[in-house]
């Protein structure tokens, strides 16, 4: 059996490289945690495998929440790795640009029913951005990048996930923001309930204030 070949590294972040590995002729991903020289070896090893586990955890219960994101093909724990599935599509912030309206709303609202599933199972996903959703060539759906996700249902913390994909939204697509939140509120209000919406919303609109009055403050 060969050894997985790295073909290309996809991202380099704070906490982890993510790589396109070719292996037996299937494509595969690695989100591999790096080590911290600044931090003790031991603690090091610790916090990077604990955070290695807790990310795996929430791929498995996804799955099981009919939440499309990869599947984890293997966890390496000894070098703090996942080795997970290739999807191969587009970002949505890259995709967006290209979309007509009919489109742009269908995939919204789709959005908002996988969304209103994750959080139905108190997960929060904690870096829900438009770099963070992928469209396959059949225009289905993956969530990706799970490294900042924890397991809730406090209002505050799903809040934070609707404000960060309006802003995401705000900053690089602002033509389109409106019409793509309408269309996704409404997609999430049909799996989490109108009530349980309008709390959310209360929310969001709450720490949208919290971050101006900052801004101005600061």
């Amino acid at each position: 059996m060969e050894e997985p070949k790295r073909i290309q590294v996809i991202r380099i972040g704070a906490e982890a490289i993510v790589s396109k590995l070719r292996w037996n002729g299937f494509d595969l991903i690695s989100k591999h945690r790096v080590p911290k020289p600044y931090r003790i070896p031991e603690l090091d090893r610790w916090i990077r495998d604990k955070r290695t586990i807790h990310e795996a955890k929430i791929l498995v219960e996804l799955k099981r929440a009919g939440v499309p994101a990869p599947a984890i093909i293997l966890l390496d724990r000894s070098s703090s790795t996942i080795y997970m599935q290739y999807i191969k599509g587009i970002e949505l912030k890259k995709a967006l640009d290209e979309l007509d309206p009919v489109r742009i709303e269908k995939i919204a609202g789709k959005l908002g029913e996988i969304v209103g599933k994750m959080h139905l199972r108190g997960i929060v996903h904690g870096d829900l951005t438009t770099s963070n959703v992928i469209l396959d060539e059949t225009e289905k759906i993956y969530l990706i990048d799970f490294g900042l996700s924890s397991v809730s249902d406090d209002v505050e913390e799903l809040a934070v996930d609707i404000h960060l994909l309006d802003r995401s939204l705000e900053s690089a697509h602002h033509k389109i923001r409106e019409r793509f939140m309408k269309h996704f509120l409404l997609g999430y209000s049909k799996i989490v309930g109108r009530d349980r919406t309008l709390e959310i919303l209360r929310k969001v609109k709450e720490i949208r204030m919290r971050g101006r009055y900052v801004k101005r403050g600061g």
